[in-house]
């Protein structure tokens, strides 16, 4: 290993053999070594290869600013979330993760309230993502010994979201979340109802929801030719149905989107089941 470029005592890029760039990091890796030196691997405790165009060089940025502890940390919180979720995660969340983590950490060492007005919606709504952002503020507590509040592991759980939608910015996110939201409390509202949380009907009518968000944010309607079936629906579900419209009312109102009929419909059904399997449960 041939150091190529000295970001920190403990931190150097290299290329390897593949002609690729990695950051190397041990203790003292760099520390009174030069260019073209090489490095010895028995003190190598972590690589980092990212292998998008950029990306190196972002995170080579990044430890200019920030402690690479705050990184280590992050590539640890990541490994978990790949395991816990079973599937990849955008390479640019160990960058984006790594400088969250230090400014929240670093506001909340001076004094200032880390909130998710969220909090209780994520729990609900990206229920393996909250249990990562749990595990993460152990890791946290653990590694730097700084005990950061619950609203944390939500933050957290919103940019494991973000990373396992490669077309969605965490502003987005946090819009769908609120779209979804907003949809389960005019229902709650409309029925009286609070959802039982870890049914499966619950868990599949959440899962409809961030389509139809997604599809919101992409001006996107969803259209299908059985609009008999919509006629059926709304004479046999009749106070779903006008639940539905109120759905439709608040959705043209805040987000200058017209809900199709096919979505009427499809709402509707969905409706009907989670709130007469809560309502009889």
């Amino acid at each position: 290993m041939i150091i190529q470029r000295i970001l920190t005592n403990n931190a150097v890029i290299i290329q390897n053999s593949n002609g690729k760039e990695q950051i190397v990091c041990g203790k003292g890796i760099g520390y009174k070594k030069h260019i073209g030196d090489k490095i010895d691997e028995n003190i190598v405790n972590q690589v980092f290869v990212l292998t998008r165009n950029g990306l190196t060089k972002q995170l080579e940025e990044l430890l200019y600013d920030i402690p690479i502890e705050y990184v280590q940390i992050s590539n640890q919180i990541i490994e978990i979330a790949k395991l816990d979720l079973g599937r990849k995660l955008n390479e640019s969340l160990l960058i984006t993760l790594s400088d969250h983590l230090y400014q929240s950490i670093s506001q909340f060492l001076d004094g200032v309230n880390l909130a998710n007005a969220f909090l209780f919606d994520i729990k609900q709504f990206y229920e393996v993502e909250y249990e990562v952002g749990l595990k993460a503020l152990a890791l946290i507590e653990k590694k730097l010994k700084v005990k950061l509040p619950e609203a944390e592991a939500a933050n957290i759980a919103l940019h494991l979201v973000n990373a396992g939608n490669d077309d969605s910015t965490l502003e987005e996110i946090y819009t769908m979340t609120k779209i979804i939201q907003s949809i389960t409390n005019i229902i709650r509202h409309y029925f009286s109802i609070e959802f039982d949380v870890k049914s499966a009907y619950y868990y599949r009518f959440i899962v409809h929801l961030k389509y139809f968000a997604r599809r919101v944010l992409e001006h996107k309607q969803y259209h299908e030719d059985d609009l008999d079936l919509l006629e059926i629906v709304k004479t046999k579900y009749k106070n779903s149905y006008g639940c539905v419209c109120k759905i439709e009312e608040f959705m043209k109102k805040k987000y200058d989107y017209k809900l199709t009929d096919e979505e009427m419909q499809y709402l509707t059904i969905h409706i009907q089941r989670v709130v007469y399997k809560t309502i009889k449960d």
